[in-house]
């Protein structure tokens, strides 16, 4: 029985059509805890006196996301491989992952209301 309060265990299923062929991913969300993580991986804040300026990571992000949300692929795609896909084939993956509009829409109605 699923508790309604946690995110599902169980990944949802993507088929993406690429040039090569259909590539199968199963995807889970991240709970709210890894969307705290997934923005230490992409935002670094570089405190200069009274400068704050922000540094950006993309890739630390998508890193992550790639780690944290896909459980499996058919073909069998390691770690390693999904670091190295095609930018298409990234570009068509990333429509199924969590996407950072999507942490950073999340994150804006914690902060919005921070007591719930």
């Amino acid at each position: 029985m699923s508790n309604p309060f946690t995110i599902s265990n169980t990944p949802d299923h993507h088929e993406i059509e690429t040039d090569e062929g259909t590539l199968s991913v199963w995807v889970k969300p991240l709970s709210w805890i890894q969307q705290q993580e997934a923005l230490t991986k992409f935002v670094e804040f570089n405190f200069e006196g009274e400068d704050i300026s922000p540094s950006l990571d993309f890739g630390g992000y998508w890193k992550y996301v790639l780690k944290e949300c896909i459980t499996k692929t058919e073909p069998k795609l390691s770690y390693t491989d999904l670091l190295n896909l095609k930018p298409d084939v990234g570009s068509k993956l990333a429509k199924v992952l969590p996407t950072l509009t999507d942490l950073m829409t999340s994150l804006a109605e914690d902060s919005a209301n921070p007591l719930g």
